[in-house]
């Protein structure tokens, strides 16, 4: 029998409520309530490349086409990135694509991916499509890929710093008032610096590490990478929020300009898959390539329909990173020791900023959706990410990274096991694990998560509150939330609504409707805002694709009329109809998995029919 969960994600008839906190004003647009910490949910929607202002491009020039070659192809897809540093950029920074055909690509080393306004295009990401096949260990757990300078290291300072002049500048702000603007400009690339003094460190419970050593004055520096957008008079304004209180009183912070020299941008890798092979245990093994793709170094950039396959420590690694996006990637099935350090999917570490990651999908790793950028890191979101089989929650890790959003973020498959069964996604402290990871979050919201198994139990959330600061989880279903079976002593964060099985949370996703409210109806890669009436009958490509076990439709409806959603094999055998009913206007989802059929890995149609046509699109199923 098919495992299937239907679900409206906006119909008329449908019953809602709002957060107390996160709810429509009079003008339609989302309003925030602090608390006597001045605390709040920020705005998200500045995420990703060019700030979400701009749908990922579509490049179109093609300067090179490769196809592959028996033995090592790394030198042949290398020398074509150098040669396209030849090509003139266009007007908007772009010089062309490198299209590689479908086949078998040998790879022996790394590709160095390295010329900015390049996109490194395959033919699609499935098994037919464009593979890099890693082989070898030499050097030992190398990258497949680097994209960018290729350097992950601290942002180089290129000016003298100068003061926050605010005595408190609230999370969430994007406007400073320093004590000169000498020396600055608009575009600078800058950081804003947060000292961790020894009050700073006192405030906030030296770290919460348990029975590891503290925190100490000067460890845990906060470091916001941002662009200066407007200067008037002293006041300066950036392009994205400050993910942290400026407490005066805590700690004087400053800014100071940084230099890219040696950093990439507006680069993309899309449609290609990438297989690390020199392995036969999937638990054991070590000796193969580590990490499929590094993004170091790197900002205005993407991945867009990229599929990593048996890597040791992670699929994609987002390091010394700005304003980057990552579209429909998977990472799936990691080889290496259930190890600290390892099998993480999707991994973003340290000097990072403005991060997307939008229904990507990971399987069988550790912590699959991480950010252990520790105080360097902050201002992430993972957006309608998938999780399944997962050993270890998916979390922000160690160290105080600040300002993370996990948006209708879903985990299935088996439930972790050990001191805290089940639990799948936490903003929390990780107190004396690893090296004194302590706070593992600080003003970071869990937003409408779906930890449902088709069989109880579900999957179990933990939110925590550091203090001087908060963790929420709104809406949302699963087994329970706060289950925290290390650190009892330490308070509950904010949670509203949890299992309400009653009324639909709306928005039903944070990031698309600040989005919509800063936007307008146009100008981004992901969803817009569901509550609107849609204008045409059309089906989306499912997502993820390829997917195993399961994987989501999206579909809109115009007029209220009825409604057939099937899947079909390639001769026509009807495999299941997923919807067969009167339908209103809306935008709808279907998930649903096709592991109870035993069907053989292959591509299935799915195929949308009301009263004035009918769409079909392919989804490809690997087992």
């Amino acid at each position: 029998m098919v495992v299937l969960l239907a679900s409206s994600r906006f119909a008329l008839s449908q019953t809602t409520w709002q957060s107390s906190i996160v709810k429509f004003g009079s003008d339609g647009k989302l309003t925030y309530v602090s608390d006597a910490e001045q605390n709040r949910v920020i705005d998200f929607s500045y995420a990703g490349f060019k700030n979400s202002n701009v749908s990922l491009p579509l490049i179109t020039n093609i300067i090179t086409t490769l196809s592959p070659v028996a033995g090592d192809n790394t030198s042949a897809i290398n020398s074509a990135i150098q040669a396209a540093a030849s090509v003139t950029p266009d007007v908007n920074g772009f010089r062309g694509v490198i299209l590689l055909n479908a086949g078998s690509y040998e790879i022996q080393g790394t590709i160095l991916f390295n010329v900015s306004g390049v996109v490194l295009r395959g033919s699609g990401s499935g098994a037919d499509g464009t593979v890099f096949v890693a082989t070898g260990d030499t050097p030992h757990q190398r990258p497949v890929m680097v994209v960018g300078g290729g350097t992950h290291a601290q942002w180089v300072k290129s000016g003298s710093k100068t003061n926050i002049t605010d005595p408190f500048v609230a999370l969430g702000s994007m406007s400073l008032n320093i004590a000169s603007v000498s020396g600055f400009a608009v575009g600078n690339s800058i950081v804003v610096y947060h000292p961790s003094t020894a009050v700073w460190i006192a405030a906030v419970d030296y770290g919460a590490t348990d029975t590891d050593p503290a925190w100490t004055a000067g460890t845990q520096d906060i470091e916001m990478n941002r662009t200066i957008t407007a200067i008037n008079g002293n006041t300066i304004t950036i392009d994205v929020p400050v993910t942290n209180h400026l407490n005066l009183s805590l700690s004087q912070s400053y800014i100071y300009k940084i230099s890219k020299s040696t950093t990439k941008s507006l680069m993309g890798i899309e449609d290609l898959r990438i297989d690390i092979q020199n392995w036969t245990n999937e638990y054991i093994d070590e000796n193969h390539a580590w990490w499929g793709v590094q993004m170091f170094d790197i900002e205005d950039s993407w991945a867009r329909n990229v599929v990593v396959m048996h890597f040791g420590q992670s699929g994609f690694q987002i390091g010394t990173a700005n304003r980057i996006t990552l579209d429909n990637c998977q990472a799936l099935q990691p080889v290496a020791l259930l190890d600290g350090g390892q099998r993480d999917n999707f991994q973003i570490v340290e000097w990072t900023a403005s991060i997307l990651m939008t229904k990507c999908y990971a399987t069988k790793g550790r912590h699959q959706f991480e950010n252990s950028g520790t105080s360097q890191s902050g201002y992430c979101v993972f957006h309608r990410c998938k999780s399944v089989d997962p050993t270890n929650p998916s979390e922000g890790h160690m160290k105080w990274p600040q300002g993370l959003l996990y948006d209708c973020f879903r985990d299935s498959g088996s439930l972790p096991t050990g001191q805290n069964p089940g639990l799948v996604l936490t903003l929390t402290t990780n107190g004396n694990g690893g090296t004194s990871h302590g706070w593992s979050a600080a003003y970071s919201v869990i937003w409408n998560p779906d930890l449902r198994r088709a069989v109880a139990p579900h999957g179990r959330i933990c939110v925590m509150k550091p203090s001087t600061a908060q963790n929420y989880c709104i809406g949302g279903y699963g087994e329970s939330v706060n289950v925290n079976l290390e650190y009892p002593q330490y308070a509950v964060g904010y949670v509203e609504g949890f299992n309400n099985y009653t009324a639909q949370l709306i928005p039903e996703s944070l990031f698309e409707q600040q989005l919509k409210d800063r936007l307008g109806s146009g100008g981004t890669a992901v969803h817009q805002n569901n509550s609107e009436i849609p204008k045409e009958f059309s089906l989306e490509q499912n997502y993820p694709n390829p997917f195993n076990p399961s994987t989501s439709i999206d579909y809109k409806v115009a007029k209220k009329e009825h409604i057939v959603l099937q899947v079909v094999n390639l001769l026509g055998e009807e495999i299941v109809k997923l919807v067969n009913e009167e339908k209103s206007p809306g935008v709808y989802t279907v998930q649903f998995s096709l592991q109870q059929f035993n069907l053989p890995s292959s591509v299935y149609l799915y195929t949308l029919v009301g009263r004035f046509g009918s769409v079909t699109k392919k989804m490809l199923y690997l087992k």
